[in-house]
């Protein structure tokens, strides 16, 4: 299966940035929380634990977080497949039922897909 395109678009005197060679596919969770915000050893815990999981499956480039400080947050992976996305949110499930469940308030909203446009500094 060919891959699409990257489109990036950029105004008329940009600089001309690189294109991402490769398809990617994005996961977001985003979780309520009964925390305003994620404290060090949250997020010690995330880095430590749950990070290396994640690079365990294929095709894996990277993971964020996004904290809201109001009882918000998103998580985002980038992989390769969309089987790597749809994997990453099993064992995000899994990991955050088994190690955050007292933080956060019910099911995580997800949303994966193929990233389609991107604009790189």
């Amino acid at each position: 299966m060919a891959r699409p395109a990257i489109h990036n678009h950029r105004a008329p005197n940009a600089p001309k940035l690189a294109k991402i060679p490769i398809t990617m596919h994005t996961s977001i969770r985003i979780y309520k929380t009964n925390v305003e915000k994620l404290d060090d050893d949250t997020l010690q815990k995330i880095e430590t634990e749950f990070v290396p999981i994640l690079r365990t499956v294929a095709g894996f480039h990277a993971y964020r977080i996004i904290d809201s400080g109001d009882h918000t947050l998103a998580t985002i992976s980038f992989f390769e497949t969309e089987q790597g996305a749809n994997e990453s949110v099993e064992k995000s499930h899994d990991w955050v039922h088994a190690n955050l469940a007292h933080l956060v308030d019910g099911p995580a909203t997800k949303f994966t897909g193929q990233q389609v446009f991107s604009e790189l500094a």
